[in-house]
């Protein structure tokens, strides 16, 4: 079989891909930001993700809670996802990035890459 000639750096850029992806915290976050087309602070999404962990509404949020999701986020989860390319972050403003949005990762075949699990309610 004959060896491709491909570029180191595609298979590193699909590495850093995989890995940003393998935690339901960074797909959700993803998934938020596709669905709002301005930049979202990272106590927006810190928020966003204690709702969804906890399944209460904003309001009824300790705010140590989302201190704690949000050190998740600047020191963990958006590192990963702005080494992937998939999120621009600076000035505590995260937004998609157009190589994410290049990605399958949000169209109907992919729903489940990206999307929280379906409760089967609709």
């Amino acid at each position: 079989m004959a060896k491709r000639d491909r570029p180191e750096r595609l298979l590193t850029d699909w590495d850093l891909v995989f890995d940003a992806l393998s935690d339901s915290s960074r797909r959700y976050v993803l998934q938020y930001l596709y669905e709002r087309p301005d930049p979202v602070s990272t106590r927006e999404l810190a928020l966003a993700l204690a709702c969804r962990t906890t399944d209460r509404p904003p309001d009824k949020i300790d705010v140590q809670i989302v201190e704690q999701a949000e050190v998740g986020f600047v020191h963990v989860h958006l590192p990963k996802l702005e080494a992937a390319d998939l999120v621009e972050w600076s000035d505590d403003q995260v937004v998609l990035t157009d190589h994410a949005e290049t990605l399958p990762l949000f169209t109907p075949s992919y729903r489940g890459v990206v999307r929280p699990e379906e409760t089967g309610e609709e």
